[in-house]
């Protein structure tokens, strides 16, 4: 098993700047439960675990406010919002949209080799499927999302993409962790691939939304 980092080696280790890097570790943390609704987080105590100064910590959690993450009252302090499933849930439905047109530009604008890029993933994730390999099926769910958002060449929908990237590892992580779901998670992802292939636009975008949609609420309806 890999050991966790702690917040100093986590910031020592990544060449990211240290605000995004204590963004994302707290933002992990939070839709993880590892930092429970209610929980107070104080900016002097974080940034003597992760051995900065504060400011890089304030900046990070004025970023998780802005995402209703955290609940910032005068005098008080910062605590963790008691809605993150909410929030999820909402991240979700953005991400489906913006997914959901990315598979469609993908279809018109693919290429003979991004088919071939695709079709390699869909087998490799077929083998996996069969094997119950949830580290291989974690690493190639991501690998065919990647591609077909690099398939629509719309750099604009990819860069939102990235700014909740966090919630989609989350719901992938916690779906492919069900071994029921992973057969479902494969003949999703090949009715896309097969709809991207064939230039039906407008079916690889309602099934990429469906898709993720279903993903999210198996979390959020704790239905696994």
């Amino acid at each position: 098993m890999t050991k966790k980092l702690s917040k100093k080696e986590y910031i020592e280790t990544q060449s990211k700047p240290v605000r995004r890097l204590i963004y994302e570790y707290l933002k992990i943390a939070i839709i993880e439960g590892s930092y429970e609704p209610g929980h107070k987080l104080i900016d002097r105590v974080l940034a003597e675990d992760f051995n900065v100064s504060t400011t890089p910590v304030k900046e990070a959690l004025r970023q998780l406010e802005k995402e209703g993450l955290i609940n910032t009252i005068p005098r008080k302090g910062s605590f963790v919002a008691d809605h993150i499933m909410s929030s999820i849930e909402e991240i979700a439905w953005l991400r489906a949209a913006l997914e959901g047109v990315a598979a469609r530009l993908a279809s018109s604008r693919r290429t003979d080799e991004d088919i071939v890029k695709l079709n390699k993933v869909i087998d490799d994730m077929e083998i996996a499927t069969k094997n119950q390999d949830m580290d291989k099926l974690r690493s190639y769910n991501t690998l065919f999302h990647d591609l077909i958002l690099s398939t629509s060449k719309n750099s604009y929908i990819v860069n939102q993409i990235e700014s909740v990237r966090v919630y989609d590892l989350y719901i992938r992580k916690e779906v492919l962790s069900n071994y029921m779901e992973h057969k479902n998670a494969y003949d999703e992802h090949l009715a896309i691939f097969k709809a991207i292939e064939s230039k039906d636009g407008e079916q690889a975008e309602t099934l990429m939304r469906k898709h993720i949609i279903r993903s999210a609420e198996l979390i959020t309806k704790h239905e696994i």
